[in-house]
């Protein structure tokens, strides 16, 4: 049985209850008119809308319908004004709970996508910092960066996955001293061991940190937590999207004492969020990875997240595409410095010319003729008015056909000659 059935269940159920409680109610203080329908107040429609704006348009039809055999059997004539009216009430009050629904949803959604923008750049810093100070912390003995080697990994991701699972603990290792430790990755309902430092640790959700970790929802080591547990530190790893959602596990066995605080410990958490989301997103599109090989992981996985909100909740984004002969390379740079902290800009060179794509997030037609228009103004501010004649330019919509209209579109501008 589906949630969606065991929902509908229960506001069938709760409907029913309800009618039922306020026929009792009604026989008891009014035996003639249980249902008050000549009442000045009437308790009947006022529950009937309550449950239609809480439930939606099924709960209040089901209340609705549960009046019937009271109508005809209880009342000497049915009362069809009456019913008609009520009907007429609870459609207008399950019109107006679908539409606020609906925008609630956009409005979550647009969040959901804003926020997890919004972490990957606070990832993304955090890791600068820590990469820094590897460096200033190892460049006379071992230079050694984060950063190069999370981005080393993930290339790898890509084309072999048990490598790079290897390598982040190998980074793991180098830069944070574990000794001995596991990675579980979630699959289905079940962790599963994807890598480890030495020996593999079992994973044991009984444990007293392994608990603490996620009763707590954060990371905890030995310090904050009971002295019975097997393991020196426990880091729960989230979703990027839903903070509520475990993905990881990251046992930690074995490691220095004098390494075990609080620094190096959300130091490994800050690169295994980083490598979980970047693990996510390539799993997400695997199957488009080969066939768009000329454009980054990143742009695909945010044209597939955009086209995800457009089928499900109809939230337009489009891409505008620019041709850029390759004598005026300088333009790209000068429309990658004029775009938004949200928007997403790729190229690649064909045919002696480059194509750009800008890709912007939850815009409709108009943001993207005014995003063109302010390119074009400010580009012939600084190149000359014939500046336009050289660039061409098209509006692509992100809908269930994108990834066609993409490939169709670097197939027409090989073919050109």
């Amino acid at each position: 049985m589906t949630k969606k059935d065991i929902a509908i269940k229960f506001v069938v159920g709760e409907a029913i209850l309800f009618f039922i409680i306020l026929t009792v109610v009604g026989f008891y203080f009014n035996p003639s008119d249980p249902l008050f329908i000549h009442s000045t107040v009437n308790p009947f429609v006022l529950l009937g809308l309550t449950i239609t704006l809480f439930y939606g348009l099924i709960g209040g039809l089901i209340f609705l319908i549960a009046a019937v055999p009271v109508f005809k059997f209880i009342y000497p004539g049915f009362p069809l004004s009456f019913f008609l009216w009520t009907l007429l009430l609870i459609l207008i009050a399950g019109e107006f709970f679908s539409y606020w629904r609906r925008r609630i949803e956009l409005s979550e959604e647009e969040s959901i996508y804003f926020k997890s923008k919004l972490r990957k750049q606070t990832n993304d810093f955090i890791l600068l910092k820590l990469s820094h100070d590897q460096l200033e912390k190892h460049y006379l003995v071992k230079p050694i960066s984060i950063r190069t080697v999370l981005e080393k990994i993930k290339k790898e991701l890509i084309n072999d996955r048990e490598k790079a699972f290897i390598n982040l603990m190998n980074l793991i290792s180098e830069a944070f001293f574990v000794r001995r430790g596991s990675l579980y990755i979630k699959e289905g309902d079940k962790f599963k061991l994807a890598s480890s430092i030495g020996k593999p640790v079992e994973l044991k959700i009984e444990d007293p940190l392994v608990k603490e970790a996620i009763e707590e929802g954060r990371t905890v080591f030995l310090s904050s937590a009971s002295s019975r547990s097997e393991f020196l530190a426990v880091i729960p790893v989230f979703d990027i999207s839903n903070e509520d959602e475990i993905v990881a596990f990251f046992l930690i066995k074995d490691l220095p004492f004098r390494y075990l605080n609080a620094d190096n410990i959300l130091s490994i958490n800050v690169a295994l969020i980083w490598f979980m989301a970047e693990f996510e997103k390539t799993e997400m599109v695997r199957d488009l990875i080969n066939r768009f090989h000329y454009l980054p992981v990143d742009f695909v996985v945010e044209v597939q997240t955009v086209r995800t909100l457009e089928e499900k909740f109809g939230i337009d984004s489009y891409i505008v595409v620019y041709k850029i002969p390759e004598e005026l390379e300088d333009i790209v740079q000068f429309i990658q410095n004029r775009i938004r902290g949200v928007d997403f800009l790729v190229y690649h060179k064909v045919n002696g010319y480059f194509v750009v794509y800008v890709l912007l997030p939850l815009s409709s037609l108009s943001s993207a003729e005014g995003f063109s228009n302010r390119i074009s103004s400010e580009l012939k501010r600084r190149f000359g008015n014939d500046i336009k004649d050289k660039i061409t330019e098209k509006f692509i919509k992100v809908d269930e056909k994108i990834f066609d209209k993409l490939e169709k579109e670097i197939r027409e501008l090989r073919e050109e000659t």
